[in-house]
């Protein structure tokens, strides 16, 4: 690491594409999903993905074809995403709690075709006449799932640069654009997440974000590569070891019974205000900082468990494996010192391919060295943490 930037170490992704990452992972009778009408095994998750993906091929899902999902959470959302991704395809969430204007954004301008929802009925309110609506339950039903070797070889050649997701729904209302993130943006998030804290078989995950959040798409990613369990109960009932919220959220009115809610880590993902409020709330957790962006496929930079507890309320953490982060002076894009003011600008594998139809808005913020220009102020720190200056009085 040189003086000033900050680098995540760790192992090097060769040619990684989602399809392949699951077909590794085999967890077996461990929970992959718990929601309040039971628990679906990680055994039974790989069968519900091989048949959505079967069921896709059947209704001629090509690779690169966008496909819309708008659904609650379940394990049939989970399996879809994971089956589209098999196939090469391209998902892109409706979360129905967005403004009306954003969803007919998401649909006009993603270029979708297909959009799958929950049930017969379901997400029919779509004026699009080119957009074919099927329900998740009719894929299932197309029958039973082919054998990998078969379906890999109906789908195709998947590559890691080719687009896994188009998200919409972040950032300001005038500004909101789709993120186009690659299956190497998406894997390298997830593994880096889970690697960081520690998720692995036993682990449950509660992430109360919508689908069109990066943090969650990647969280859930995480869960089916490490053989933790994705819960999908209210927050503060899940009995979850790690609790992902990203946004800044507003700090319970009191703790939570111990029982319901202690899990092992919180992340979060805001100023010291934020953090020292979370640990007062649920003071036998571990709370934790991050900062997350779309474009970096959730969070690219959090706080590292090995640091002291204090660090999380000052900085945002240490860039995960695979990511680097250069402070910049912005009138002259010089680096700047440790300690120095300047823009974060962030490069690595969780980037983004660029904002989709939108080629000028992604040359204003890709350098062409490959660092995003997040247009945020921070710093480094002598050990590599990086702090986002959101506010300077928060900071101290």
């Amino acid at each position: 690491m040189g003086v000033d930037r900050a680098i995540g170490t760790g192992f090097r992704l060769g040619d990684p594409v989602i399809g392949a990452a699951l077909a590794g992972a085999s967890w077996g009778d461990l929970p992959a999903h718990v929601a309040q009408q039971g628990a679906t095994s990680h055994a039974a998750m790989r069968d519900r993905i091989l048949r959505l993906a079967a069921g896709l091929l059947s209704a001629e899902l090509r690779r690169g074809q966008r496909v819309g999902v708008s659904m609650p959470p379940s394990a049939d959302r989970t399996a879809l995403c994971a089956a589209i991704w098999w196939l090469g395809g391209v998902v892109v969430p409706l979360e129905p709690s967005l403004p009306q204007a954003r969803l007919t954004m998401a649909l006009q301008g993603s270029g979708l075709r297909l959009l799958v929802h929950h049930s017969q009925g379901a997400g029919r309110g779509t004026s699009l006449a080119a957009v074919r609506h099927l329900a998740c339950d009719e894929l299932l039903a197309q029958g039973d799932a082919p054998d990998l070797g078969q379906l890999a070889e109906r789908a195709g050649r998947v590559l890691p640069d080719h687009p896994a997701v188009v998200l919409y729904g972040e950032g300001q209302q005038d500004t909101a654009r789709g993120v186009v993130l690659s299956h190497r943006a998406l894997l390298c998030a997830a593994r880096g997440l889970a690697a960081r804290y520690g998720m692995g078989p036993g682990s449950r995950l509660a992430v109360p974000l919508p689908l069109n959040h990066a943090v969650r798409l990647t969280a859930e990613l995480a869960a089916l590569l490490a053989g933790a369990a994705l819960c999908d109960l209210p927050a503060f009932s899940a009995p979850a070891s790690h609790l992902i919220l990203a946004d800044a959220a507003p700090v319970p009115p009191q703790a939570p019974p111990a029982v319901q809610m202690q899990p092992g880590m919180v992340l979060l993902s805001g100023d010291a205000r934020l953090v020292r409020g979370w640990q007062r709330a649920l003071p036998h957790s571990r709370i934790f900082n991050s900062y997350q962006r779309a474009e970096l496929a959730g969070i690219a930079i959090c706080s590292d468990p090995r640091d002291p507890p204090h660090t999380a309320h000052a900085t945002a953490g240490r860039p995960l494996r695979g990511v680097e982060v250069m402070i910049v002076d912005p009138r002259t894009s010089m680096d700047m010192l440790l300690y120095e003011i300047g823009e974060i600008w962030i490069r690595g594998a969780p980037l983004m391919l660029r904002y989709h139809d939108d080629l000028r808005a992604s040359r204003k913020v890709l350098d062409r060295s490959g660092f995003f220009k997040t247009g945020d102020m921070g710093y480094l720190d002598s050990e590599g943490r990086v702090i986002v200056c959101r506010d300077a009085f928060a900071q101290i």
